[in-house]
C-alpha cells in the first residue's frame, strides 16, 4: 500500500520552504497571479503534461510541496508525479492559500500584462522591456514577435543569469500557462521583476499585431 502523502499545517508549510523545498502551486495561471505565496512555482495541473513539466522546468534536487484550491486535485497530482524521482515530495499543503492566509502569512500576486498593454509597452519603451518567448522553438517558427528573445521553458532555469535584471522581463508563450510557470520561476531566482501575458501570442495573432513568420523550407 502506498504511504498517504503528509498533509502540511501553514507553518509545516513555511518551515519547509524555509528548509529550502520549493512550493508547487497547481492552480490555473489566473487564479496563481490574485494571491500565491511568496517564492512558489505556478505549474498548472494536468494528469498528462504535468509530469513531463515537472521534470523538465523544475530544477532537480529540492524537495517539493504541493498547493491546490482543490484537496483531491493535489492527491491526484501527487498520484502523477509519483514517477518523477528528482524532486521528492515532502507534501500537501493542506487549506490551500487560504489556510496561509488565516494563518497570518503574507500573500503576493504575480504582474500581468494584456496584449493591448503589451503592444504600446513593447513600442514605446523597447529599451526597457524584455520580452522572453518560452515556447518550443517549432512554434516559434509559426510566428513570434519582432524583438522578443526565445528561451524555452525547460531552460528558463539554467538560463536565468543571462537575463539582464535592470530589464523588466515579459514572459509569453501560446496561452499564458507556460509563461506564468516562467515567470515565477523567475521570480524564484530573485529576479526583480517578471510580468505574464495571460492571452499569450493566441492574443496577439487575433489582435492583428505584427509578427515574423520564418520562410517555409522549399519543397522537393
Amino acid at each position: 500500500m502506498t504511504a498517504e502523502i503528509p498533509k502540511l499545517t501553514p507553518q509545516q508549510v513555511r518551515n519547509a520552504l524555509d528548509a529550502g523545498a520549493l512550493l508547487i502551486d497547481l492552480r490555473p495561471h489566473a487564479e496563481f497571479a490574485t494571491a500565491y505565496i511568496p517564492g512558489s512555482i505556478n505549474l498548472m495541473f494536468s494528469r498528462k503534461s504535468l509530469p513531463e513539466r515537472l521534470a523538465t522546468a523544475i530544477p532537480p534536487g529540492p524537495k517539493i510541496l504541493l498547493l491546490s484550491g482543490d484537496l483531491t486535485e493535489a492527491d491526484a497530482a501527487a498520484e502523477a508525479i509519483k514517477g518523477v524521482s528528482q524532486n521528492p515530495l515532502q507534501g500537501i499543503a493542506a487549506g490551500g492559500t487560504e489556510a496561509w492566509r488565516a494563518a497570518g502569512f503574507p500573500l503576493i500576486t504575480l504582474s500581468q500584462v494584456q496584449v493591448s498593454d503589451l503592444w504600446e509597452r513593447f513600442n514605446s519603451e523597447h529599451g526597457n522591456l524584455l520580452l522572453i518567448d518560452v515556447r518550443e522553438s517549432f512554434e516559434w517558427e509559426l510566428g513570434y514577435i519582432e524583438g522578443s528573445l526565445l528561451i524555452p521553458l525547460g531552460e528558463i532555469w539554467q538560463r536565468a543569469a543571462e537575463i539582464d535584471p535592470d530589464r523588466e522581463a515579459i514572459l509569453i508563450c501560446e496561452e499564458g500557462i507556460r509563461s506564468s510557470t516562467a515567470a515565477s520561476l523567475l521570480l524564484r531566482r530573485d529576479f526583480p521583476r517578471a510580468a505574464n501575458v495571460p492571452g499569450g501570442i493566441g492574443d496577439w495573432f487575433k489582435a492583428g499585431h505584427p509578427t515574423v513568420r520564418l520562410p517555409k523550407p522549399p519543397k522537393r
